[in-house]
């Protein structure tokens, strides 16, 4: 199933998917469906809360290793 953005914002779309690609080149999740679903959630939701270098994106997307962020919490899953 592949994500669609929220908001058809090219300005947000731009960033978020150069990450989501830089993340399936560089880590190990890329083979799996729901731990790349989850990495590409919590991008998303990265972006929306303020966060807009790519790199940075990336690097905290990879440090979740793919685990399902729950925002009410603020645990990984």
């Amino acid at each position: 199933m592949a994500f669609t953005f929220p908001e058809s914002s090219a300005k947000k779309a731009d960033p978020v998917e150069r990450a989501i690609r830089q993340i399936n080149r560089k880590a190990s999740i890329s083979s799996d469906a729901g731990r790349v679903e989850n990495a590409t959630a919590f991008v998303v939701y990265l972006y929306e809360n303020g966060i807009h270098d790519e790199e940075d994106l990336v690097e905290l997307a990879l440090l979740a290793g793919g685990k399902r962020y729950d925002p009410t919490t603020g645990a990984f899953v």
